[in-house]
Parts: C-alpha cells; sequence; structure tokens
C-alpha cells in the first residue's frame, strides 16, 4: 500500500474504537426502512434466461411475505408497485408478470395455494428451506429503502430505462462485492493487521460493461444507463475506468472498470461512506489489478467528465 493508502487507513482507524482492535469499523444503528433488508438468491440475479424484472418482482413477493410465509397479492398490484400499468390482454403485462411467477414456482421457490389468475387475488407460499439453501449458494442483501429509491426513481433526463433492471444491476454488485465482516480474527487485531487485511480484500470488483451485461442478459447501452443512475443518481455505487493500454498489435485494450458500494452496512448497522471508504476500496481494488495488469491505472479524467456532465445537465 502506498503513502496516501496508508495514511487513508489510518484516518479510517481513528473513527473507530480500536481499545481491543475487536471491529474494524465503530458501528452506527439504522432505523425504519434503512435496517431492514431482504436477500436476493444468486440463483435468481444469474438466470438471464428469466425476464430482467425477475429480481424486482422477487423482492416484491419475499417483502409482502407474512405470517407462515404466506403472500397474498393481485397481479396489478404487483404491476403497479413495479412501476408499470396492468394490462390484461393476452400475452401483454399482466400474462407476463404472471409467467416469471410461474417459472419460481417450477424452480421450487413457491407453491400456488389458489388458482392462477391474471387480475384476481392469488396466494402463494415460500419455501424457505429451499430458498435458505440457494442464499447459501449466494445472495445479494438489498435494504428496503434502497428498494424504496429505486422504485420511485423517477429519470429527469428523458433516458428511459425501466427501474427494474436498476435493481437487478444494483442487487449484481451487491452479490459480486464481497465485503468483509466487521469483525476482526484474532490475527487481525493491530493496526498493521488491518491495512494488511484492506488490501488482500478491497471492497470492489473489476470487470468490464460487456461481461456484466452478458451475465445479467442486459445490453451493454442498458446497463451503462443503470450504472450511472446507481452512481450520480442514487449515490448507491461508485465506479473508476482504467487507462486503455496498447497491445503489441497496436490495438488500444479496455482494461476493467471498478465498482464499489457508496457506503457499507452490515445488517442492523451503518460502517462507514462517503468518498473516504469507497475511492480507497477502488484504489485497494486497482492495486490488486496489476497482478493481472501490470499497466492498470484509474484515469481520473474520465471521472471528472462524468462528474462535469452531470452537474451541467443539473443546470
Amino acid at each position: 500500500m502506498n503513502v496516501n493508502n496508508t495514511n487513508n487507513a489510518q484516518n479510517q482507524n481513528s473513527k473507530s474504537d480500536y481499545m481491543n482492535y475487536k471491529y474494524e469499523y465503530n458501528k452506527v444503528q439504522l432505523t425504519d426502512l434503512e435496517s431492514k433488508y431482504i436477500y436476493i438468491p444468486i440463483s435468481i440475479i444469474a438466470n438471464n434466461k428469466l425476464d430482467t424484472k425477475r429480481v424486482s418482482i422477487f423482492s416484491y413477493l419475499r417483502i409482502h411475505s407474512g405470517l407462515n410465509d404466506l403472500i397474498g397479492f393481485t397481479i396489478p398490484d404487483l404491476v403497479t408497485w413495479c412501476g408499470m400499468k396492468p394490462n390484461n390482454r393476452e400475452g401483454k403485462t399482466n400474462d407476463k408478470f404472471l409467467g416469471i411467477i410461474d417459472d419460481f414456482v417450477k424452480a421450487g421457490y413457491l407453491t400456488y395455494l389458489t388458482k392462477t389468475d391474471k387480475n384476481m387475488y392469488m396466494k402463494c407460499k415460500f419455501d424457505m428451506e429451499y430458498y435458505y439453501k440457494q442464499c447459501s449458494e449466494g445472495y445479494a442483501a438489498i435494504y428496503l429503502d434502497e428498494l424504496q429509491k429505486i422504485m420511485d426513481y423517477k429519470n429527469l433526463q428523458g433516458n428511459s430505462i425501466d427501474n427494474a433492471v436498476i435493481l437487478l444491476v444494483l442487487a449484481y454488485f451487491r452479490n459480486k462485492i464481497i465485503r468483509r465482516p466487521n469483525e476482526l480474527k484474532p490475527e487481525e487485531r493491530t493496526l498493521d493487521g488491518i491495512i494488511q487485511r484492506r488490501e488482500r480484500l478491497p471492497e470492489a470488483i473489476g470487470n468490464n460493461i460487456t461481461t456484466i451485461a452478458k451475465e445479467i442478459g442486459l445490453h451493454k447501452q442498458t446497463l451503462s444507463k443503470a450504472i450511472d443512475i446507481l452512481e450520480y443518481d442514487l449515490k448507491m455505487i461508485v465506479t473508476d475506468r482504467a487507462y486503455r493500454v496498447k497491445n503489441e498489435d497496436g490495438e488500444f485494450r479496455t482494461l476493467p472498470t471498478i465498482f464499489a458500494n457508496a457506503y457499507k452496512r452490515e445488517n442492523k448497522y451503518l460502517l462507514d461512506t462517503g468518498s473516504d471508504y469507497s475511492r480507497i476500496e477502488i484504489e485497494l481494488k486497482a492495486e490488486n489489478l496489476k497482478q493481472y495488469y501490470q499497466d492498470y491505472k484509474i484515469d481520473k479524467r474520465k471521472r471528472k467528465t462524468k462528474q462535469n456532465k452531470d452537474e451541467r445537465s443539473e443546470n
């Protein structure tokens, strides 16, 4: 780690109570929707054979699950919650949403307790044993305040994009960006131990837009729009792009973009937020990527270009 990163890590440490170096961060209690969250299994997020509304519909079913894991709802209510207008014509919106729920039933997540109907009241039951088994293979934790902000989001810049796509993209990053547990292992409970832990396990990922788009079943331009909204409008993620490098054949190569969360939460607590958190994690990931890309370097000019563009659009 370079001197600046070391100093930043020490500054981060100064926020916390390190009487015994048991935790990396102080914990700030979250309240209301900020303290509540749901798990979306990776088998839902990564199944690009399903519709792009798959995470939104699954989220609706999870947050409306009541006693005994039962869900009572109508397709029109579900469609409206997802920010769309119900349409009960054959093959239209209501049928498509019901088809996605059928896919969840076939996969084993749900059981129908009533006759299916694209207009009338229906009841389902979650198979929690199967749900938790799928979560054990990987999941995304989505907080209810984040869910509400995304589903209420209205793009004022005229770039039409489905809010369900924005939620799908956030769920992808939440699954891929592995968070360090706040509690330190005994061998990590020193200042050097904490710094080395951050160097080894930066909370950021490096990947190409084209690769991510293929993984979750989106067009790369649609994915780029969703990423911009999550970063500049909703302030949920932070990104940095690298300088392009020239191959031996003289062609330029685009290196992975780095993605980090804009803040760090664990269970019902806020642990850190702001650029002191996200940009440090990105810089640490950039250092790690030099193992695979010798010339990897963050292009801060692209960051400024995006910020300036965003500022101009607000004026």
